[in-house]
């Protein structure tokens, strides 16, 4: 195996389209990172194939900051190691529903319990929709892949193709990555189709670039709109930044882990 680069930050959003936390390690399993959009936001009138209310259609949803009220328990599975002592692939036991209770604060620092009637009366509201609802589940609700990786080199050069600041966090990555010195900035469009390991024990497949939307416009503290991102992107990238990724072994990550290329 080949060393080429490290995991330079770890990133999860416990309801989708809301703010993400930056963790310091976390367990990942085939449905995902644990803890990773448990909840989300559903209009029963919406498209029954992407029925998700986002930041797409209330973009200062970005601004909402969500926190696990029990975080060191969403982290991993209580008895991971013993597990993982068994046998390769023996399946730990996840936390109960209680552990992932949720309180969110809204821009103005009002604080709610996120599966308050409060809550989605006030979302409601917002949003001018009576047909919201929350959904939870422990696979995660991501929109097509369970993991999305992004490197500060591709962060660096959309930064000075645009002659802007580019906050990485517009791209809401799971996992930020430092290449090693004399990978090329797009270096992650290469590793599609090959097996990466990244510590001791995840293994995940690359499997394709990650198509954009309106979201990575919209600045993740102000929620304010720069449609200049997205066409830039759409004319010199063919409208891709960063990849998606499955997992093939189960197992934790941890901020600084090595990457390595599965030969």
């Amino acid at each position: 195996m080949t060393a080429i680069g490290v995991i330079e930050s770890i990133w999860r959003y416990p309801v989708k389209s809301m703010g993400g936390e930056q963790i310091d390690e976390v367990f990942v399993a085939f449905a995902g990172m644990m803890g990773d959009r448990l909840y989300g936001l559903i209009n029963a009138k919406g498209n029954p194939g992407f029925p998700w209310h986002t930041a797409r259609e209330q973009e200062n949803l970005l601004q909402y900051k969500p926190r696990y009220k029990r975080h060191g328990g969403t982290l991993k599975p209580e008895h991971l190691e013993a597990a993982q002592s068994l046998a390769p692939g023996i399946n730990p036991v996840y936390p109960g529903t209680e552990r992932f209770t949720v309180e969110v604060e809204t821009p103005n620092g009002q604080i709610y319990n996120l599966s308050s009637e409060e809550f989605i009366a006030h979302i409601k509201t917002l949003a001018n929709s009576e047909t919201l609802h929350l959904n939870f589940t422990q696979r995660s609700q991501y929109d097509c892949r369970p993991l999305s990786l992004f490197s500060l080199q591709t962060c660096d050069l959309l930064s000075a193709e645009l002659e802007m600041d580019i906050d990485k966090r517009r791209f809401r990555a799971n996992l930020y990555i430092t290449w090693n010195d004399g990978k090329p900035p797009l270096y992650e469009n290469e590793l599609v189709g090959q097996r990466l390991r990244i510590g001791e024990r995840l293994e995940i497949s690359v499997l394709e670039r990650d198509p954009r939307c309106k979201v990575i416009t919209l600045d993740p503290e102000t929620s304010e709109a720069n449609p200049n991102i997205i066409k830039h992107i759409a004319q010199a990238h063919e409208g891709y930044a960063g990849v998606y990724g499955a997992v093939l072994v189960e197992g934790m990550v941890t901020a600084g882990d090595s990457i390595e290329l599965v030969t």
